[in-house]
């Protein structure tokens, strides 16, 4: 199966999981459901909470992963505008990484509703600013016209076109359609991020057993106008997962040059 063979939209993220977890609480999504959190009180202890989690998890991140973070100059041209974001689904932590590449900006993560019955993930996700994303059509269509709203407002939403975690996958899998529905849909950029394995090298070579990992921001990539919204999310998702792709490509051609 390719990337653009899945014409659903706005399209649910695969459901097949690789990693399992236990899932031992309740959670659905209510049909009021506070996706934003605009209120005041919400907002500014969602702000603390993610400040000191962003902290504490950059160095986490940075001494257990060997996480490194490039291309923070492709956000400049952006401005104050909404954008949607969209990586490569690699790691548990990877939200972490995400928010330390975006720290200065309102983001919002869309999630399965299955990851908000997590013990201790659950928490992590909503400090973060996870949005539940539910397999009812009318939850799930709410739930993109609440993204939209964000967006609009000048907020990031991030989305993983690929589904769900597989861990330290090395290439990029099949792409679902909605974080391109969700931007042509907004008239926003897509700014594509990859996250990408690396050989442990320095200290990291005397206690890292797995790949550390660099995320990589990539130029904006716009809708393209004048076009029908299918063929425009169909080219925005073939764009992206181009830039993805190459970009891929061009480190691990690095690694082993090294």
């Amino acid at each position: 199966m390719n990337a653009v063979q899945d014409k659903r939209e706005p399209n649910a993220m695969e459901d097949e999981h690789v990693v399992h977890m236990w899932q031992p609480f309740s959670f659905e999504v209510a049909p009021d459901y506070d996706y934003r959190r605009d209120g005041f009180l919400r907002r500014t202890m969602g702000f603390a909470l993610r400040g000191a989690a962003t902290v504490i998890l950059s160095v986490v991140d940075r001494v257990f992963l060997g996480l490194k973070i490039e291309g923070w100059e492709n956000l400049k041209g952006l401005g104050a505008r909404g954008a949607v974001t969209v990586s490569n689904h690699v790691h548990m932590m990877d939200c972490s990484m995400i928010d330390q590449a975006l720290w200065n900006r309102r983001m919002y993560y869309v999630t399965l509703e299955s990851n908000f019955r997590i013990p201790l993930v659950r928490h992590l996700i909503r400090v973060f600013g996870g949005v539940p994303l539910s397999k009812k059509p009318r939850a799930m269509a709410r739930m993109f016209e609440e993204m939209g709203k964000a967006l609009k407002a000048g907020a990031f939403v991030q989305v993983y076109p690929e589904g769900v975690l597989h861990p330290y996958y090395q290439g990029l899998r099949p792409f679902k359609r909605g974080a391109f529905y969700l931007a042509v849909k907004n008239k926003v950029p897509v700014v594509p991020m990859v996250i990408a394995a690396r050989k442990p090298r320095g200290l990291y070579r005397l206690y890292k057993r797995k790949p550390c990992l660099k995320l990589t921001i990539l130029p904006p990539i716009y809708p393209k106008p004048f076009i029908g919204q299918k063929q425009a999310i169909d080219m925005l998702m073939e764009d992206c997962r181009a830039a993805m792709d190459a970009e891929l490509n061009a480190q691990r051609a690095g690694e082993q040059d090294k």
